[in-house]
Formats: C-alpha cells, structure tokens, sequence
C-alpha cells in the first residue's frame, strides 16, 4: 500500500501505510453493527417509555446518536469510530496536519453518496484512486491510514531537545537522516547490552565514521558523542 507523511504532535513527519479496503470495510461493519445493537436499544426504551408518554422531543434525542455517529466519533476520538479504533485505522489528512472538524464533516456528508449501492461508491474510488480514499475523503483531502504498521515517534531520528539547547558540533550539519537512523541503531543495541563486545566494537566504529564524515572533533566517550550529535541535528533542523 502507498504511504503518507502524517505530522505528529512533536510537529514531526513520519510515513504511515494507507489502510487498505479490507481494513476499512471491516471497521464498517463493526460500527453497523454497534448501531444495529444502539437500535435495538432504543427500540426497548421507547416501548418502556410509551406508557409514561415520552416526549417526541426526547425520543428525538435518542435517535440523534445514529445519524451523527461517524461524525461525533471522528471529532470526538481524533479520527476514528469504535470501528476504526478496533481496525487500528484513523483518518488523516494528506499533508500530514490532524484533520479539522470541516474535514470530518465533509467526510461526513459524503457518506450519503459513499455508501448508496451498498458501497459500491466507496469500494470503486478507493480501489482506484491510489491513495485511499473514498468521495468523502477526495473532498475532505483526507485519507485512513493504518496505526498498526506505522511507525512510532522512537522508530524516527526525531530527538526532543531544551529550549535553552546548545548546540556542541556544529557539523552535525553535514549528514543525512539516513546517517541518525543509523545511529539510534547502534546505540540501540549498545544500550541493551553494555557489555556486549560486537555493540562496543560497532559504537566505536560509528563514532569514529561520524566524527571522519563531519570532521567534528569528539572530547566525549562515543555514546555520549553519539546522542549529542542526534541531539545537534535535531536542534539544527528542527528548530
């Protein structure tokens, strides 16, 4: 499936993997099937209440849940429904900033037509459309992006930093995010086995590529020089 850069709350861009169709039609199902369960709920009151003469304007408010269901979820639990939440899938839109609730409402709207012909509307466009996306979502400029094989904030080279940071090798300048990924991996397995003689020979072997690369001349021990330098980038770049 094609990927699509979400903005995370640091403000940083990761690449998260589209939902796929079987995801969403299964998500789908599940909200119906909370509604056809709401439904019957209601159902069993109304009936309990009509002896005591229930309001028509209470009924009303019984039955609102189920037009705007979709819509109160999505703006409610940041992109998802209960159906969603359990499929591990979300909206988001496709620059990467968190949709608004005029994303969410268009989306909304659209699933009149979305779902007519028993989603006949939604499977096509989303089969076709190669990002993902239904009606709703083409005029929303959203899509659902799977949660499940996304990558998480520690998997990136994203590092916070103090606001008061100064940086201490400037020549973190100079290299790639390839370059950090490789990096936190290293310093990965050295901090999950101190001890182990290949972590040890690969930490020093890193340090000393990133010290040749940037011409940066370490006074610290090459972990520490290591997570300065992911630190230096950061402020570099991110700030």
């Amino acid at each position: 499936m094609p990927n699509l850069q979400v903005e995370t709350s640091q403000n940083v861009i990761i690449e998260q993997e589209i939902a796929n169709l079987g995801e969403r039609i299964a998500a789908f199902l599940i909200d119906g099937m909370i509604l056809i369960s709401y439904i019957f709920l209601i159902s069993f009151i109304a009936k309990f209440f009509t002896s005591a003469k229930i309001s028509s304007s209470g009924f009303f408010v019984l039955i609102i849940p189920i037009f705007f269901y979709s819509l109160l979820c999505e703006t409610f639990m940041n992109g998802q429904s209960f159906g969603k939440k359990a499929l591990k899938i979300k909206v988001a839109k496709l620059e990467g900033s968190q949709p608004t609730f005029g994303n969410y409402l268009i989306r909304w709207l659209f699933r009149i037509i979305d779902i007519n012909f028993y989603g006949l509307p939604a499977i096509i466009t989303i089969a076709v459309n190669g990002k993902g996306q239904r009606l709703g979502d083409i005029v929303a400029k959203t899509s659902v992006i799977s949660l499940k094989r996304s990558k998480n904030i520690e998997e990136t080279i994203y590092e916070e930093v103090e606001d008061d940071y100064e940086i201490k090798y400037p020549e973190a300048e100079q290299l790639k995010d390839a370059d950090l990924n490789t990096i936190k991996d290293v310093l990965k397995l050295y901090k999950k086995d101190p001890t182990n003689v290949i972590a040890v020979s690969m930490l020093k072997k890193a340090a000393e590529a990133i010290k040749k690369k940037t011409g940066a001349e370490p006074t610290q021990v090459p972990a520490v020089f290591l997570e300065t330098i992911i630190k230096d980038y950061n402020q570099i770049f991110n700030n």
